[in-house]
């Protein structure tokens, strides 16, 4: 990095972010997975209809009145919110990197549609509860 420009500094290092991120993504998605915690949260993105899992009695109770049939264990739902914070902060991190290596690059636009598939299957993963076919992908 000694005869690097700023410029190619700050992006190795925003790469690097990226890649320290994505293995973290990695093991809190296998924790959220050897927890149980995977569909802690019936819906997508949201979890009970919240940004943050339910914790206070009056967000648990609506919780379990907005969806009977599930459950609400607040440590699992945590569990699986922190991955998809994780994963959200991992998509920003790779669109800053887009930005900063220019869209209209090969790079860039492969980076674009790995980013926007992942994005579906965890969607699908929820939505889907747990479909084989789509958590095998």
């Amino acid at each position: 990095m000694r005869h690097m420009s700023f410029a190619q500094k700050k992006l190795s290092l925003l790469a690097l972010a990226t890649c320290l991120l994505a293995l973290i993504v990695i093991l809190l998605g296998a924790y959220t997975r050897l927890t149980n915690a995977g569909l802690s949260c019936p819906d997508w993105p949201h979890c009970y209809g919240y940004l943050t899992a339910p914790h206070t009695s009056s967000q648990i109770q609506a919780a379990t009145k907005a969806y009977p049939g599930t459950p609400v264990e607040t440590t699992k739902a945590w569990t699986e919110m922190v991955h998809r914070y994780a994963a959200g902060g991992e998509g920003l991190l790779i669109l800053a990197l887009v930005i900063l290596i220019g869209w209209r690059k090969p790079v860039s636009l492969v980076l674009i549609a790995l980013l926007s598939t992942q994005i579906l299957l965890g969607m699908l993963t929820v939505t889907r509860q747990l479909n084989p076919l789509i958590v095998l992908s």
